[in-house]
């Protein structure tokens, strides 16, 4: 049996008020952001992302236990605009189809059908949500895991979420290198990751990826 998907299926709030270029602007960085993840995993497909009904989007996480620092990360790439751009994500995770060529309008499956539902289901001031076709013993604290960082997330500034693209890689980002990489100080930087809430999401991404 294929190994199950996780299902990133999105959309930009207040996409209305946005002009076209900022829109897409926006789903720019989305792609950035889902390029960026495919270095993640060896079996990660780097051309999974699409864009469709204007101001939707779905990408692929490279796998199902990276769901929530991948739904994190593509925040952090929006909010990093300007801190007031945002988008929504749900994360479905199951079974799936790919065509060889990974154009996601062709895919299909149970992790494609959740991720849609879910994100078609959210209701405010809920942002973030994660559905699976065979959900585990700890899927409702999983569940209250996504909404946390969901919270905490959505308060970024644009320097917060800028810093913490670096720090939700996989890896370890020494403050140093970021602070060198972006041109200011290393108090800066820890400055910027301690009011984005990095340390408290840190743990919570360890918990749930340990979880598998």
């Amino acid at each position: 049996m294929p190994e199950p998907l996780a299902v990133l299926t999105g959309d930009v709030i207040r996409s209305a008020r946005l002009a076209p270029e900022a829109l897409d602007a926006v789903m720019a960085a989305l792609g950035r952001g889902a390029a960026a993840m495919s270095s993640w995993d060896a079996a990660a497909r780097p051309d999974c992302f699409t864009r469709f009904r204007g101001d939707g989007w779905q990408c692929l996480a490279p796998a199902p236990a990276l769901a929530l620092r991948a739904t994190l990360f593509l925040r952090a790439h929006v909010r990093a605009l300007d801190g007031d751009a945002d988008t929504r994500v749900a994360v479905g995770i199951g079974p799936g189809t790919l065509p060889a060529d990974g154009d996601l309008a062709a895919a299909g499956g149970p992790a494609f059908e959740l991720s849609g539902r879910s994100l078609d289901g959210l209701r405010q001031p809920e942002q973030f949500s994660v559905a699976w076709a065979d959900p585990p013993a700890d899927a409702a604290l999983i569940g209250a895991v996504f909404a946390l960082a969901d919270e905490i997330s959505r308060l970024w500034t644009a320097r917060q979420a800028e810093t913490l693209i670096e720090t939700l890689a996989p890896g370890d980002a020494a403050q140093r290198e970021i602070a060198g990489k972006r041109g200011v100080s290393q108090q800066a930087i820890a400055k910027r990751l301690s009011a984005g809430g990095d340390w408290a999401l840190q743990r919570a991404l360890a918990a749930v990826e340990a979880a598998g």
